[in-house]
């Protein structure tokens, strides 16, 4: 019953800190990690992969976010080769189990587990470095800004703080 208890409580706990939705940022740039494609809004637009995130970190002209941005593509890379090797190495050695080779089955089971668990880290990185980036981006082009809007029919002004 004890156990029980401390499991109900430590559970209750978990649920709490976990949400179901990311806060959007409504002044700046917000990361959203998702399992398939990286994704940035921007004032209520959606980029989506390196293309477009080529052209909006590239249009800043600001070295230190242009190299987030590209230490991100490249650990993006190695951590897509490194997982692809893994699973090669981890199916070609499952298939050498069945053979007569069992030393080298485990090995290269082995290998490719650890080519796996290193193309994890290289992904993790890469979008360590795209939050960077966003962070980058909106401590310094996050600014106030005013703006005038003249229509047939009315004139209007937008203050964003």
């Amino acid at each position: 019953m004890k156990k029980t208890g401390l499991f109900a409580v430590f559970l209750l706990l978990v649920l709490t800190a976990c949400t179901a939705q990311q806060k959007l940022n409504q002044r700046g740039m917000t990361y959203l990690v998702g399992p398939k494609l990286n994704n940035i809004v921007y004032n209520d637009s959606v980029f989506r992969g390196s293309n477009e995130f080529k052209h909006l970190f590239f249009r800043t002209g600001n070295s230190r976010l242009i190299g987030y941005y590209e230490k991100h593509q490249a650990n993006k890379i190695a951590g897509q080769v490194c997982g692809i090797v893994g699973a090669v190495g981890i199916l070609v050695g499952i298939n050498q189990l069945s053979g007569s080779d069992k030393g080298l089955g485990w090995a290269l089971i082995g290998g490719g587990f650890a080519a796996s668990v290193t193309g994890g880290y290289f992904t993790m990185t890469a979008q360590k470095h795209l939050v960077m980036a966003v962070t980058l981006f909106n401590s310094q082009y996050n600014r106030s800004a005013a703006g005038i809007g003249v229509s047939r029919q009315s004139a209007g002004l937008v203050y964003n703080f």
